[in-house]
């Protein structure tokens, strides 16, 4: 980990910075003089190569996204954050600026684990709200009887790296958690938690 400001700079930083397209366009321009100016081989290959070290060096500054998920391992495990089987981890998309990360999937400063506890008569939550930029994690824990409603809602929003689709558990009383349907697991524990509190 470069240091403990390395989230609050992955999360600021450019896909490609002003500096990266200059470079870019000088080694176009410099290959171009290589190739087709007669005599230009010497000047444009130089200057092609300088460009290509110094955009790696560039590049070289940028937090990655393995770093990012190393902050957040290091999170969890600070904090001793141990949750069941029956846990559901995902990113806030809503509330917090947004990054895409190089596999495609849309991230954000914002971490929820929602470990969840059933009971005969109602169902526990408890959610660990972890800030990557600040470095810190907040348990907060919500029962819900089974009297009450959990219903799931749906809803694509545009963030600056593109559309985004998000997903929320509502309970009666106002909680809301973000949760991810991405896989099996969560899907059917979703499932059975809106099936347990359907009114």
């Amino acid at each position: 980990m470069k240091n403990k400001n390395s989230a609050e700079k992955y999360f600021n930083q450019k896909d490609i910075s002003a500096i990266e397209i200059v470079l870019i366009i000088i080694s176009v321009v410099s290959l171009i003089v290589a190739t087709v100016v007669q005599g230009g081989g010497p000047i444009g290959i130089p200057i092609l190569l300088a460009c290509i070290v110094a955009f790696c060096i560039c590049r070289s500054f940028k937090i990655k996204d393995s770093e990012i998920e190393e902050v957040l391992r290091k999170i969890i495990q600070d904090n001793k954050i141990d949750c069941s089987e029956n846990d559901i981890q995902c990113y806030d998309l809503k509330s917090a600026v947004i990054k895409k990360r190089k596999d495609g999937k849309f991230i954000s400063p914002n971490y929820y684990i929602t470990d969840i506890v059933f009971f005969a008569e109602e169902t526990i939550f408890n959610i660990y709200v972890i800030d990557l930029i600040k470095q810190s994690a907040e348990k907060l824990s919500h029962r819900v009887g089974i009297n009450k409603s959990i219903v799931l809602t749906e809803e694509t929003i545009k963030t600056r790296a593109g559309f985004a689709k998000v997903s929320y558990l509502k309970m009666e009383g106002g909680c809301v958690i973000p949760v991810e349907l991405n896989d099996y697991k969560a899907s059917q524990l979703i499932q059975k938690v809106c099936d347990r509190h359907k009114k």
